[in-house]
């Protein structure tokens, strides 16, 4: 805008004052319309912020109604995720227990039939029914204290390639609500730790033998029964030694018994070794020497000889527990450790001989 324009401007309001009758002028009427238009300000004021106040608390209702229905929604999504979670963690748990109450059962078996003399006469059947049982009060206890509904069956005990293990075949149904579960479990029963049955059911005519830790002190119960089966020289397993707890041999392969002292050391921990020839465990509960199971086998230790120059001539049965049990067949003496005078010996077949290194 230019100078000119401005000062025109100016001297205009300037005049337009001058015209103004003041005299005249109601300033009374004056204020009092000002007030009103003041009021009417006021009034659209409060209105605009009463509505939006109105507002702001609508939306905050709505906020916590959303924030409510959000969180109900998040616990009943945390507490299924939880009944899941602990649905599955108890079948998990059940599952892993029937080793364990397997082994339970085999045990108290064994102990049975050490402490009566008496072989089982169907063992795989007898631990069956017994692991049934077992299982049939744990579906009483998850259904108390968790409200699962736990079904089983107990399919078979069979024996598996290990000769170690023995295996236990379930099948497991579980439900509770909307969750379910059915599934065959395999479960594998390690027999390491357990006691050997087999010299207490094939000495039972004459029961002698005793439990001495983990070794089993024959006295003359081994020299009785080879006599009453007519076996070559009975006299050198009186008062022999062998293995009362299952423990797996740990000199593999079996041929590095030969070097330095680990067949001593095999004899002295009681190593049982695997053996096609010998019996598996759950036959051993049948009292059967042999079986077509793949077995174990571990050494009958004779009594220590003293003054054992040169080579040995005599014989006897071969050492071998399936041989001594079943097979019959004989062996040479051989020396395994000597101290001072007293030598430690087997008696052992040329087969066993090259299985475990011994020259």
């Amino acid at each position: 805008m230019k100078l000119l324009e401005v000062i025109s401007l100016y001297y205009k309001k300037i005049n337009s004052i001058k015209n103004i009758n003041f005299k005249s002028f109601d300033f009374k009427n004056y204020h009092l319309k000002r007030i009103g238009k003041n009021n009417l300000f006021k009034e659209k004021k409060g209105s605009i912020f009463t509505g939006l106040s109105l507002l702001f608390i609508f939306c905050f209702i709505i906020s916590i109604i959303l924030i409510l229905n959000f969180s109900i929604s998040y616990q009943e999504i945390i507490s299924a995720s939880e009944d899941s979670n602990s649905f599955n963690y108890v079948i998990e748990n059940h599952n892993k227990n029937i080793p364990v109450l397997s082994k339970v059962v085999i045990s108290k078996l064994t102990d049975d039939v050490i402490k009566n003399h008496n072989p089982s006469y169907d063992s795989r059947e007898i631990v069956k029914d017994e692991i049934q049982k077992k299982l049939e009060k744990q579906e009483e206890y998850y259904q108390l204290k968790n409200g699962i509904n736990i079904e089983n069956e107990v399919l078979s005990v069979y024996n598996g390639k290990d000769p170690f293990h023995i295996n236990v075949k379930t099948l497991v149904n579980a439900k509770k609500g909307k969750e379910s579960y059915s599934n065959v479990v395999e479960s594998v029963v390690s027999i390491e730790g357990l006691k050997d049955p087999l010299p207490f059911l094939m000495c039972r005519e004459h029961p002698t033998l005793i439990e001495n830790g983990t070794k089993i002190d024959y006295n003359d119960a081994l020299s009785y029964y080879m006599v009453k089966n007519g076996l070559l020289n009975p006299k050198i397993y009186e008062n022999a030694t062998g293995s009362l707890i299952i423990r797996k041999c740990i000199y593999d392969p079996y041929k590095i018994h030969g070097e330095g002292y680990c067949m001593k050391n095999c004899i002295d921990n009681g190593y049982f070794h695997e053996s096609a020839d010998g019996s598996c465990y759950l036959c051993r509960l049948e009292g059967k020497g042999s079986c077509y199971h793949y077995g174990l086998e571990v050494f009958i230790v004779p009594q220590p000889k003293k003054n054992i120059n040169g080579n040995i001539t005599e014989k006897s049965i071969s050492g071998s527990d399936h041989v001594l049990f079943n097979d019959h067949y004989p062996g040479n003496i051989v020396e395994f450790f000597k101290k001072d005078d007293i030598s430690e010996i087997l008696v052992i077949d040329d087969s066993h001989r090259a299985k475990y290194g011994i020259l």
